[in-house]
């Protein structure tokens, strides 16, 4: 346990990097304070260390939430650890949430437009029918145009946007042996308490590279 980060465990970190949902992207965070072990004796991860993790572009209409997942974490000391972690809020809740850009106007402006347009054009007819003027109304290419077009506006998803320096989580997916990076050597046999960094007076362990 004392060189195991349980499953479950919840790391605080910092976004280094914004965020918007319009393209997929990588994203990074630096972690807020020391993520201790399983037995809470040793320093596994310390404050500082940056993590990398990617997300997918798109947020579906009604959802409000980005999924991030972490893909690894770099201590200051230059260990690399595989995490293949989920991201969650400050609260633990799973994705990210942010500013919502629904694009009303794009996706309904043209709709907005086209209906004035035809509403004008309809007018204008009825106007002209009271004359001498023959109106010939073929309706039908113009109105499937437009339809088409509207179509594709509509369909815009919207954009989630979130800004650096915003507290977030890191859900740790499985446990994270460390067993393989460092050895624990007890130097003082009167205390239990483990130190991970290199050993200085008053320091109790002493942690070596295998």
């Amino acid at each position: 346990r004392n060189l195991l980060v349980a499953q479950g465990t919840a790391i605080p970190c910092v976004l280094e990097t914004a965020m918007s949902s319009d393209v997929p992207g990588f994203v990074s965070c630096v972690v807020s304070r020391d993520v201790m072990s399983d037995s809470g004796n040793v320093v596994l991860m310390e404050k500082g260390t940056q993590i990398v993790g990617e997300y997918r572009a798109n947020v579906r209409r009604g959802s409000h939430r980005l999924f991030v997942l972490w893909t690894r974490a770099k201590t200051p000391t230059g260990v690399i650890v595989a995490l293949a972690s989920p991201a969650t809020d400050a609260l633990g809740r799973a994705g990210f949430d942010g500013e919502i850009d629904t694009h009303f106007w794009q996706r309904f402006g043209g709709a907005l437009l086209l209906s004035i347009v035809g509403d004008a054009a309809a007018i204008g007819r009825q106007q002209l029918q009271t004359s001498d003027i023959q109106i010939v109304n073929a309706p039908g290419a113009a109105n499937t145009g437009a339809a088409v077009a509207v179509q594709h506006s509509i369909d815009i998803p919207p954009t989630l946007n979130k800004n650096q320096g915003e507290l977030v989580n890191v859900f740790v997916a499985r446990d994270l042996d460390f067993s393989s990076v460092y050895r624990l050597r007890r130097i003082e046999t009167r205390t239990q308490i483990f130190d991970r960094p290199p050993a200085t007076v008053a320091d109790h362990v002493m942690v070596t590279k295998p």
